[in-house]
């Protein structure tokens, strides 16, 4: 018998013409063990059918809505390639299909994982290594020639980040939302800003009030001309922000309800109720720069909300570490109003511990400079880098003769007395 571990190859062709012909249920138990137990090396010789397994899975839950079959897709991703460093049309449909599930969490074994590249052409007499070789990363293996991916377009890229976008805006992960969107913003472009490019920058709007409180973009990361182009397409969205800026929640609320088709337009009703309470949060925490007690009343006026629903936002922040405060529990009959006391440290805070922090810090690093360095590596060998560095060099050479100066190319006499000899002659 075939075993998927010592004969992948073998066992997924088998496979996959058995998939014709075999119960269904049946079948899936046996790629799911497939997928579990396959060789990732032998894997990368079977891009292509690897690739026909994966959209058989896809397509056998769409026809059941079966979502147990959906993290055996990222189990082959992670096989085939551990850190997940090269997108691929897998990484779009498994992304996809948790969308679909409704089940957003199950995309972050992939999501939480960052893309260092795309797969490209191997350039010839350099990147010769056979697949079976000890790569130090996946894309040079995870090639175009490989057909461990279909052809990857800018909106298939786009599509990917902003579906991850999608999944931690819902899960409340704003700063690793923000990331995804700031790396459609920033990809390159011939000064068209695309739909996908659109919704992203609304959206970046939103989430970057949500995580820092202001509208900024990660410095030199996008095209000023692109920005403006943006701006241009988003009025509703820049106003918002100016608004957010000046801590208006009044006129906040009133912007939200004015624009509501809008929002409903373009999907963004939930976030932008989001950025509505997040304003009020950073009210309270302002607040707190000025006040050392406030009656409940008093913050519900600046809050624009009623004293019940005020209080509840405020125990809300205090429970979660937010805000540093102490709200006393209602007595009943008493007439004394309830008071927000301000503190100077948070017992709720949880503790951060640096040690562990560090290390991943350091972990993150050291991928990151193992995926520079073959960069630069595949970058130096390129022809076009090459003929560039030559001609660079050419033109320092030139550049250096027409510079030098006329004291250098001035021949001193050989005798020594000849100005001697000229006194003389005068």
């Amino acid at each position: 018998l075939l075993d998927p571990t010592r004969n992948t190859i073998g066992y997924l062709t088998v496979l996959l013409a058995y998939a014709q012909q075999a119960v269904l249920a049946q079948q899936v138990a046996l790629v799911a063990n497939f997928l579990t137990h396959f060789d990732p090396v032998q894997a990368r010789y079977v891009g292509p059918e690897m690739q026909q397994l994966l959209t058989w899975l896809a397509n056998y839950y769409d026809h059941s809505k079966d979502a147990s079959v959906i993290p055996y897709i990222a189990t082959a991703i992670l096989r085939l390639d551990y850190e997940s460093s090269t997108l691929t049309s897998n990484h779009l449909l498994f992304v996809r299909l948790c969308l679909s599930a409704r089940l957003p969490r199950q995309a972050l074994p992939i999501l939480d994982k960052d893309i260092y590249n795309l797969p490209t052409d191997p350039q010839k007499g350099v990147d010769d290594r056979l697949p079976c070789a000890d790569h130090q990363i996946s894309a040079t293996f995870i090639t175009k020639s490989s057909h461990i991916s279909a052809p990857l377009t800018a909106s298939d890229v786009h599509e990917y980040y902003l579906l991850g976008a999608h999944v931690y805006i819902g899960l409340h992960r704003y700063t690793r939302a923000r990331l995804f969107l700031e790396l459609i913003l920033g990809s390159p472009t011939q000064n068209v800003a695309t739909p996908l490019m659109v919704e992203a920058y609304k959206k970046s709007i939103l989430v970057s009030l949500l995580s820092t409180g202001s509208l900024t973009f990660t410095k030199g990361l996008i095209n000023t001309q692109m920005i403006k182009t943006y701006s241009s397409l988003s009025k509703a969205y820049e106003v918002l922000a100016d608004i957010f800026k000046k801590r208006d929640v009044v006129r906040l609320d009133a912007e939200i309800a004015a624009a509501t088709a809008i929002w409903d337009e373009d999907g963004n009703t939930a976030i932008v109720n989001q950025v509505a309470d997040s304003l009020r949060r950073y009210r309270v925490i302002d607040l707190q720069k000025t006040y050392a007690a406030l009656p409940i009343e008093t913050v519900a006026l600046h809050l624009n909300l009623t004293p019940p629903a005020t209080t509840t936002l405020l125990s809300t922040m205090i429970r979660d570490g937010h805000l540093n405060a102490m709200l006393p529990p209602p007595i009943a009959g008493a007439d004394t109003k309830p008071v927000l006391r301000f503190l100077s440290n948070n017992p709720n805070q949880p503790a951060i511990d640096q040690d562990a922090l560090l290390k991943e810090k350091s972990a993150h690093i050291e991928r990151l400079a193992k995926h520079v360095r073959e960069a630069d590596r595949r970058l130096a060998v390129q022809k076009e880098f090459v003929d560039f560095t030559r001609r660079s060099k050419r033109a320092e050479t030139a550049g250096a003769q027409g510079y030098e100066d006329p004291m250098d190319v001035w021949d001193a006499p050989e005798n020594g007395d000849q100005d001697e000899d000229m006194m003389a002659d005068l």
